[in-house]
Formats: C-alpha cells, sequence, structure tokens
C-alpha cells in the first residue's frame, strides 16, 4: 500500500512543480492542517494524533488550535494544502517525494517538518517510525515537541505570507519619524499615534477587526518589573477608553512565544461602549537595547480568532529600534 503510494507521489509532484508558475500560495488558512496517512481514521495512532493536534487554542473559547482534515496519500489536494503531517511507519517505505524531509529526520528525530516544499507558503512534515509497534508511543512520548513544532511551522507559512503583503511606507516612515521605531505596516491598516505616550495603534476595523498595538516601556525599575496585567490595560485604554481586560484566574507567564519576548499573558478583553470582546496576547519585548509592549487583539464573532492573531503576531515580529 505505502509503495503503491510513493507512485502515486512522483507524478502529483512533477505536475505540481510544472504548473505552478508564479509559485502561487497553498490553499487554506493557518488553523487549516492536512494529515496523511493509509492508517485507518479509528486506528489508535490516528484517534492520539488528533487529540494532540486538535487541542484547545489558548485562552480562546470553543476553539482548537488546528482543524484536522484526514487525507490519503492518493488525494490530489494534500499537495496544494498549506499545512500537511504525513504519518507513517516502515524503516525503507517513506515515499520518494519525502525523502528531503526524511535526511531532515537524520540523528533519530522521529519527526522534521520544512518549509516551501512544493509551493510557497507551505508547511510539510513527516511523523514516521520504523515499524508500527512503534508509532503509538513515539507520539506519546513526543506529543508536546510534535506540537511545538507544526505551530513553529505553521507560523513560519504566516510569515512569508506577510512579506509578500503590500507595504504601507508612509505610515512605516510616519512610525520612524514620529516613535524612533520601525514596524512593518501592511496596506490596509491605519496607523494612529498617542504623542503623550508614544503608543501607536495599527488597525483594522475589519470585519474580523484586529489591532496592534504598541509602546515602549518608560521609567523602568530594573528589581521591580511591571504588572504585565495592568501595563496591557492601560495600553489598551490610550486608544479605547471603554476597553478592559478580563482578570485572569489562571495568568499565563511563558518566555518565548514571540520573537524577544521575555514575558507574556493571554486573556480576553471587552468593550462595553461598543459590545465587543475577544481574545489577546500581551507580550514584554527586547529590541535591542530597549522594550516595549506589545498587545494583539481580535474580534472576529463567529470565526475562529486565532488565524488573526498570528497575522498581527508576524507584523509585531518586524517590531525594530
Amino acid at each position: 500500500m505505502v509503495r503503491k503510494a510513493a507512485l502515486l507521489l512522483l507524478p502529483l509532484l512533477a505536475s505540481a512543480c510544472v504548473s505552478c508558475g508564479s509559485r502561487p500560495f497553498a490553499e487554506g488558512g493557518s488553523r487549516d492542517l492536512t494529515v496523511v496517512t493509509s492508517l485507518p481514521p479509528d486506528a489508535p495512532e490516528v484517534l492520539l494524533l488528533r487529540a494532540v493536534l486538535e487541542r484547545p487554542a489558548i485562552r480562546i473559547e470553543d476553539e482548537t488550535a488546528y482543524a484536522v482534515r484526514m487525507a490519503t496519500p492518493s488525494d490530489a489536494r494534500v499537495y496544494r494544502a498549506r499545512t500537511v503531517l504525513f504519518l507513517g511507519y516502515g524503516r525503507t517505505q517513506v515515499p520518494g517525494p519525502l525523502l528531503p524531509l526524511e535526511r531532515l529526520r537524520a540523528g533519530g528525530s522521529p519527526f522534521a517538518f520544512a518549509t516551501d516544499v512544493w509551493l510557497r507558503g507551505q508547511a510539510v512534515g513527516l511523523l514516521w517510525a520504523d515499524s508500527r509497534e512503534k508509532l503509538l508511543p513515539l507520539i506519546q512520548e513526543h506529543q508536546n515537541r510534535i506540537f511545538t513544532e507544526l505551530d513553529r511551522a505553521t507560523f513560519a507559512t504566516v510569515r512569508s505570507r506577510l512579506l509578500t503583503l503590500p507595504r504601507d511606507s508612509r505610515a512605516e516612515e510616519r512610525l520612524r519619524r514620529t516613535l524612533g521605531f520601525g514596524l512593518r505596516v501592511p496596506r490596509g491598516y491605519d496607523l494612529k499615534i498617542d504623542p503623550r505616550s508614544h503608543a501607536a495603534l495599527l488597525l483594522d476595523p475589519g470585519p474580523p477587526a484586529r489591532l496592534l498595538r504598541i509602546a515602549p516601556e518608560r521609567d523602568r525599575d530594573p528589581g521591580r518589573p511591571q504588572d504585565l496585567t495592568r501595563m496591557r490595560a492601560a495600553l489598551a485604554r490610550t486608544f479605547r477608553p471603554h476597553e478592559r481586560t478580563l482578570e485572569q484566574v489562571d495568568p499565563i507567564l511563558t518566555p518565548g512565544e514571540l520573537q524577544g519576548a521575555r514575558r507574556q499573558i493571554h486573556g480576553r478583553w471587552e468593550d462595553s461602549d461598543v459590545s465587543a470582546a475577544g481574545p489577546f496576547r500581551f507580550y514584554e519585548v527586547v529590541r535591542g537595547e530597549k522594550r516595549y509592549y506589545v498587545d494583539l487583539a481580535v474580534f472576529a464573532p463567529g470565526r475562529p480568532k486565532l488565524p488573526y492573531l498570528r497575522e498581527l503576531q508576524a507584523i509585531a515580529e518586524t517590531l525594530s529600534e
């Protein structure tokens, strides 16, 4: 079965490479994930992997981190999908087009992810065991790392797409001239600056609405870190006086999600003035010798929020002195 699937992959890959021409983006959003396997949908390995991948998105109610679609290696849509994970087993049965990923697994890693394998803006992963007996224990042992590596590969697709968007050079120059820091500003976002606090807001009014707020840290006491919830509330109210940062029962303080982040909190906000609410991500970020506060907020009723937060995060990562 796997050998037959490998033969099917070769012409599909060749046709994709010939027909892509201007290298269009792969299909789907950053939350869409295609799992490709010859195992049946009710196999224990498949069920466990889906439980790992479809975990709840942090601080977003009723939303999973990924929406998984199952497919077989003969499904042509696989090679147009944005994020793809191949699941299988067999020491010599890795399909030929996936051999570059197999080489990335050298050194004993049970999985590998790579971007730009077939189409621009695409991430492809390989999760493979020498035998089926080893596949389920492999997923059990490495489940958190699998999810983390998948998240990094997914975000790489978000970043690559951001870098191709038309940019607003006038807004970027105004930001640099007025506040002294740089940021990539995609066209379509409105830039607002508060001279008193030296804070900036990028706003896509939507729907869905996306807000990216940035302010430099001021009057910092090195021996007494600022309370992030209080700083987030102050930055939000600079531009939206009625916005409220909801109390967190178990605030998450973990480093490293946003490039250069030292601390972060995830939570929800609400604005009674416009009857709106949604998730936020707030970071304390270091750029060179300076520290900044970065707030990402989304209002997208009835839609997945995580893809829009990832878009804002990609913009925030372009923050520079």
